[in-house]
């Protein structure tokens, strides 16, 4: 059963993941450490995934005329690399939790740091090219595969292209919902077929429920601040709470 302050935990969550879906993409990255102190192990993106879907089908609804199809087609067969990567990851580790946690801290606080000099080189855009779309494709992929938390991975790659916001949104909203929807049966066939646990439960997918509206007021509450909030004062936050759960899930 979930306690009064996992449930707390779970609105957070819920709320952020709206505003990131619909207003700061990336934002999401401190979702999964917070997910991670409530469940373990599979349970983590099993628990994580359905919240980022409902808030997937408001994104891609109300920004899909602004994608970017001519970058997302090239990092298909990348992405499909890194969910082979990622699902050979969750059939070695079985029933260990603790490899889990390790590597979906370590990989978020990779992904902190990358964030992080991006921001501070300031690069100007560049042309896409095979290689850029294969490196973060793939590293995508895994990453999305085993934590759900590589938002900043794809902002990187369209921040340095020269995408303005609306574009980043919308490109980036129907990238996520569609590896979101492509991970559901990996993950079921995981959970059946490999040691381990199940991703999906009862008692997740219960919780996942509860947390519903509080994604829906993020999705409409993010929708309407689109052009006021500060992004990189709220993009600060998120990177030194986001480094700050992952050390959580490091440590022992």
């Amino acid at each position: 059963m979930f306690t009064a302050g996992n449930l707390i935990l779970g609105t957070l969550a819920g709320l952020i993941v709206g505003l990131s879906k619909t207003a700061l993409p990336g934002a999401a990255l401190v979702v999964t450490p917070i997910i991670g102190s409530v469940v373990a192990g599979r349970a983590i993106p099993g628990t994580t995934l359905p919240i980022l879907l409902a808030a997937d089908v408001f994104a891609v609804t109300w920004y899909r005329q602004h994608a970017r199809w001519d970058l997302l087609r090239p990092m298909i067969i990348s992405v499909a690399v890194g969910f082979a990567a990622g699902t050979a990851f969750f059939v070695v580790v079985g029933s260990s939790t603790r490899p889990i946690e390790i590597v979906i801290g370590a990989s978020i606080l990779l992904i902190v740091v990358i964030q992080s000099w991006r921001m501070i080189r300031r690069t100007k855009p560049t042309k896409p090219t095979a290689t850029t779309a294969a490196v973060y494709g793939s590293t995508g992929g895994f990453t999305t595969f085993v934590a759900n938390a590589a938002g900043p991975i794809l902002n990187t790659y369209l921040v340095g292209l020269g995408l303005d916001k609306q574009q980043m949104v919308g490109t980036s909203a129907w990238f996520y919902f569609a590896v979101n929807v492509a991970k559901v049966p990996v993950y079921l066939a995981l959970g059946e077929m490999s040691s381990g646990g199940r991703f999906f439960t009862g008692t997740n997918l219960a919780f996942d429920a509860a947390c519903l509206p509080a994604v829906i007021i993020g999705v409409y509450g993010g929708r309407s601040l689109f052009h006021k909030l500060p992004e990189r004062s709220f993009l600060l936050a998120v990177l030194v709470l986001s480094a700050a759960g992952a050390v959580k899930l490091l440590l022992p």
